[in-house]
């Protein structure tokens, strides 16, 4: 009778240990979700175009061949990835909004890397007055060279350039992703805050990736080559940052 009861206790005593460990590890499995569905969430692109208004050059996607410009550093040339011509992110631009429109967009990329806003007030200069978009992809370097204030200037006058060069064309200002060099990230969210406030005072689309990107350094180590250029992952995340961006306002004029 005794051995019954041990036995039941026993075995009592291993049914709670096995509902306790269960409940452990439900917990645990939930955390990990609810973790996966917040570093998701914290990826997925916000809205912040800064304001919806006709486009007058990228919108004839819809009818036929774009012609766009790229002005900036290292990043506008898709430094990072393993081959730009094919896994760059304006080469996969390209290939979605064609999936889309069954249009492309025809690209001239005046960008280089190591280089400052200064070499794209240059480069616009050389701006063809039939381009229908450009793209600004500069600052990450300027952080280092230029104080907000004087960045600020250069881009506001970089944007007039460009206004004044090719005056059909839809300007995109574009704000560069988040790098791990943590040492002085804190100055590119300076460069960050004047290239929002500049594009909208003079009218321009903002496309801020930095906002597309994670701030964790584990999951942003993914989706970078180095500690600044993105791999070919990250530029897919622009790409596709990019074109949502610009399908929603041609879709809605």
């Amino acid at each position: 009778m005794k051995k019954s009861i041990y036995l039941v206790s026993a075995l009592l005593v291993l049914v709670l240990v096995g509902l306790s460990i269960r409940e452990k590890v439900q917990a645990s499995q939930k955390a990990l979700h609810a973790n996966t569905v917040q570093t998701t969430q914290e990826a997925v692109p916000a809205n912040t175009v800064t304001k919806i208004q006709p486009l007058k050059g990228i919108g004839k996607i819809k009818s036929g061949a774009v012609k766009a410009v790229i002005l900036g550093d290292s990043i506008s040339v898709s430094q990072g990835a393993s081959n730009p011509s094919t896994t760059g992110w304006n080469a996969d631009l390209t290939n979605s909004l064609f999936d889309k429109y069954a249009n492309k967009i025809e690209w001239d990329n005046k960008g280089s890397s190591g280089k400052l806003i200064d070499y794209s007030l240059q480069k616009a200069a050389e701006i063809p007055n039939t381009t229908d978009a450009v793209f600004i992809c500069s600052g990450r370097i300027d952080r280092n060279f230029d104080t907000p204030e004087q960045f600020s200037e250069k881009y506001t006058k970089l944007i007039n350039i460009i206004k004044e060069k090719a005056p059909n064309a839809d300007i995109f200002c574009i704000v560069e992703p988040p790098s791990l060099i943590s040492a002085d990230e804190y100055k590119f969210w300076d460069i960050r805050k004047a290239i929002i406030n500049v594009s909208e005072k003079k009218d321009s689309y903002l496309l801020d990736l930095w906002s597309a990107f994670p701030k964790d350094d584990v999951l942003l180590s993914g989706l970078l080559e180095d500690v600044l250029h993105p791999n070919d992952q990250g530029n897919k995340l622009m790409s596709d940052y990019i074109y949502n961006r610009l399908v929603a306002v041609i879709n809605n004029q």
